[in-house]
């Protein structure tokens, strides 16, 4: 018993830093589980962008989500060909979800960004929002919006329906 408590005390502290928090999104991508932890993403380059969905405007800060998703291990740099048959499932804490294809992420094709705010107008998001909420820049309804995002999902592309005959 002395050496399980023992093993408990010093394998405790390497499990907490692998286990999400409440400001913590998890990643998961390629068949691995990334815990990104708020401290991870305040170290990635920060935007802003506007969004009203039909209110008053409003300015959301944070990081871009392919940047998230490069810390996790996303090689962004690949998004072309096949890849672009990849999806991203985005989920929130009330089960609310939402599908992207990878090539959403990239902003120079799309003329928009994903972004994945923990701030509008220069406070951070309340408990009803946050800790993270994915914006649409350019989106005029709140629908693609997810509140309180605690989990993204990169999902492989699907078989063909139809095998290609070249």
């Amino acid at each position: 018993m002395l050496r399980f408590t023992a093993l408990l005390l010093f394998c405790a502290p390497a499990l907490a830093a692998q286990q999400p928090s409440r400001d913590s999104l998890i990643v998961e991508l390629a068949g691995q589980r990334h815990v990104l932890h708020a401290a991870d993403l305040r170290t990635l380059p920060r935007v802003a962008v506007g969004a009203a969905f039909g209110r008053t405007p409003q300015t959301y800060a944070g990081v871009p989500l392919v940047a998230a998703l490069e810390r996790a291990g996303l090689d962004s740099s690949q998004l072309h060909g096949p890849a672009l048959a990849q999806s991203l499932l985005i989920e929130a804490a009330d089960g609310y979800r939402v599908a992207f294809g990878l090539a959403d992420l990239d902003s120079v094709m799309t003329g928009r960004t994903l972004l994945l705010a923990d701030r509008v107008d220069g406070q951070p998001l309340d408990a009803k929002d946050g800790p993270w909420r994915l914006v649409v820049a350019g989106d005029h309804h709140a629908r693609r919006s997810v509140r309180q995002v605690t989990v993204v999902r990169v999902l492989p592309a699907p078989a063909p329906l139809v095998e290609n005959a070249h």
